[in-house]
This record gives C-alpha cells, sequence and structure tokens, in this order.
C-alpha cells in the first residue's frame, strides 16, 4: 500500500514543504486524497484483416503513455500557510508543461519512480472543500525502481541465477575489466538459454589492461562500446556485434533469469546493473 508520495520541480528554486512523518493525512497541508493512473497502462493491439478467411493477424502491440491524477486537498495552518499559499506552491510543482518527478513509496515493494509532464490543473477553490486535480502525462508508462540492483562476479564463474522481482522486462547495463590471462577476442553476454538467444562481441584484444568493455540495454539508450580508462574516451563496438539469428539484446524479465558473461580468453570481471521496473502498483 502507498504511504508516501515525493513531487520534484524541474524548478531549481521551487520551495519545498515537508511534512511530519508522524502526523496524519488529514492534517497534512497538502493531503493527498486520490490518484488514479497506477494500474497497468492499456496496450494498443495492431491487428490486420486476412483477405480471405475470418478472422485477423496479430502484427504487434505496445504500451502507451500514462496519465497520473493526483486529488490534492490544502490544509491551510492559517499561519503561514494560506489556501492561496498552497496554491501558489503547487503551482511551482504543477505548472502544465512543467517536468516532474514524481516518488512513490510502500509498505510492500520496491521504492519507485516515474517522470512525467503536467498536462493540467485545476482547482475548485471557491468551494467549502477545495480540491486541486493535476494531471501528469508520462511517456515512460513504466514505474522504475530508486536504486538499482548491483551484482558482480567473473567469466570464470558458473551460470547464475538471478530472480527479477519487477512486472515488465528492464533492460541491463554490464561492464567488463580484464583481471588476468590472455586478452579476450569474443565476450558473449548471456540471459536464458544460449540455443535460442545470445549477445556477443567480436574484436581482437576487446579488453586490455587499459581498455574495459561497457554495453546497455536500455529501451532508447542502447550501446556497446569500449573505454579507455586513461582519458575516457568511448569507441563504438556496434559493427562488431554479431548479428547471426537469435542475437538479440538481454533484457531480463519477470522470474528467475539465468545469467552469464563467458569470453574466450583469460579471465574478466564483470559488473551487471539493473533497474526493476512495474507495469503498475
Amino acid at each position: 500500500m502507498l504511504s508516501i508520495v515525493k513531487a520534484y520541480s524541474a524548478w531549481q528554486s521551487a520551495p519545498t514543504l515537508p511534512l511530519d512523518e508522524a502526523g496524519r493525512a488529514e492534517s497534512d497541508l497538502i493531503q493527498i486524497r486520490n490518484i488514479d493512473g497506477l494500474d497497468p497502462v492499456t496496450a494498443s493491439i495492431g491487428t490486420q484483416p486476412y483477405g480471405s478467411i475470418d478472422g485477423e493477424a496479430y502484427v504487434g502491440s505496445s504500451v502507451l503513455s500514462r496519465n497520473l491524477v493526483l486529488t490534492l486537498h490544502p490544509n491551510p495552518d492559517w499561519n503561514l500557510w494560506s489556501p492561496e499559499a498552497l496554491r501558489r506552491l503547487l503551482y511551482s510543482y504543477f505548472m502544465p508543461k512543467q517536468a516532474v518527478r514524481l516518488e512513490l513509496y510502500s509498505d510492500d515493494m520496491e521504492d519507485l519512480e516515474i517522470t512525467g509532464v503536467v498536462e493540467s490543473l485545476t482547482a475548485n477553490m471557491f468551494s467549502n472543500d477545495p480540491e486541486i486535480q493535476v494531471s501528469i502525462i508520462c511517456p515512460d508508462p513504466y514505474f522504475s525502481a530508486i536504486d538499482p540492483q548491483i551484482i558482480s562476479g567473473n567469466t570464470s564463474d558458473d551460470i547464475l541465477d538471478i530472480v527479477y522481482d519487477g512486472s515488465v522486462p528492464a533492460g541491463i547495463q554490464v561492464k567488463v575489466e580484464q583481471v588476468s590471462g590472455t586478452n579476450p577476442n569474443e565476450l558473449t553476454i548471456q540471459i536464458g538459454n544460449p540455443d535460442l538467444t545470445f549477445f556477443k562481441a567480436v574484436l581482437p584484444n576487446l579488453i586490455t589492461s587499459t581498455k574495459y568493455f561497457h554495453m546497455s540495454s536500455l529501451p532508447l539508450n542502447k550501446y556497446s562500446e569500449t573505454v579507455n580508462e586513461s582519458n575516457g574516451v568511448s569507441t563504438s563496438l556496434l559493427s562488431n556485434l554479431v548479428t547471426e539469428e537469435g542475437s538479440e539484446w538481454p533484457m531480463l524479465l519477470p522470474g528467475t533469469n539465468q545469467f552469464q558473461v563467458t569470453s574466450d580468453n583469460g579471465v574478466q570481471s564483470w559488473e551487471l546493473t539493473y533497474y526493476e521496473r512495474f507495469g503498475g502498483i
């Protein structure tokens, strides 16, 4: 169950309004009465009718943006915070077109965050029971864990079982450094059955004592590169990825994932970083 929601404004000078964690929601200066849009977003399913038989062919699907609607109630203290002062404070966080980040804390799952753009802010300021509704459009519809999961190991290790508690697939970032032995020419990052999918980079002296490998399979931020440790210059390896049948960017799926990093020479250390992602709360 959600217990705390924090909002962060894109304005560096936005005033802060910390609330007493020991207080009651009904006495908070700004009370959150309701949040709509926490359920999984409805998918858009693409189909194409057949020409001569009944039914339609499935051609793909996607999940569009999330619309969060916050219903807020101001509780003025009539000293420092009048109804007008509280409303103007909300303007500095939820002015339409403004970027905003929300952090959501609950007692039964990871601490999560989501970013979006304010669509509207409407207030019934002349009511005996004033409320303010804030609509936020989140282009990335998924909630992401605030803190990353970091796991490390060596290319000589056995297959590792990683339990991923998210409810939607998540991209990963992997950094691989040379430890000992001959420099490798091939590096494979494997999630799941290697007979079905794999991710492999091939380059002479792919990793050395002064050059490490780094990759990301995050949607809209995919890359494969080597980085020179002395000057930080990176070199893209997209043209050095094996593109045979079954080659794909590795993703963690909900549940248990078998993970392994292997090379053709020497021993390397690896560090896996990922953020759990959720389709709904």
